[in-house]
């Protein structure tokens, strides 16, 4: 693999993910189907990044240390976002270790 491969790889990857970020949340679309999307579209993108990379023949040991940054990347996203249904947002939670029980914009119960 050459360090044009992985650039490509790197930025190409990113673009995907941006994309899918703003089609869920930039569209006026119902909160539940947002809810819904959200982890479906967190392991289509992962298992996406993980295809590429062995596609692009990743070395054994880069693969390894991928696959616990896509594990990182998938728990930060899954624990990190919110959907509030009262209100209709999402909601960010900065603290990745704490569970947000109410929404800081409506203060509905999340659960």
């Amino acid at each position: 693999m050459t360090t044009g491969d992985l650039i490509f790889f790197v930025v190409f990857f990113w673009i995907v993910f941006i994309t899918a970020r703003l089609a869920v949340f930039a569209i006026n679309i119902d909160i539940k189907l947002k809810k819904r999307l959200w982890p479906i579209i967190i392991f289509s993108l992962s298992g996406m990044l993980m295809i590429i990379a062995w596609l692009l023949n990743f070395p054994t040991k880069g693969f390894v240390v991928l696959g616990i940054a896509v594990a990182a990347i998938i728990y930060t996203n899954l624990k990190g976002f919110y959907f509030c249904e009262s209100c209709e947002k999402m909601i960010a939670n900065k603290k990745i270790l704490t569970t947000v029980e109410t929404c800081e914009k409506c203060g509905a119960s999340l659960k």
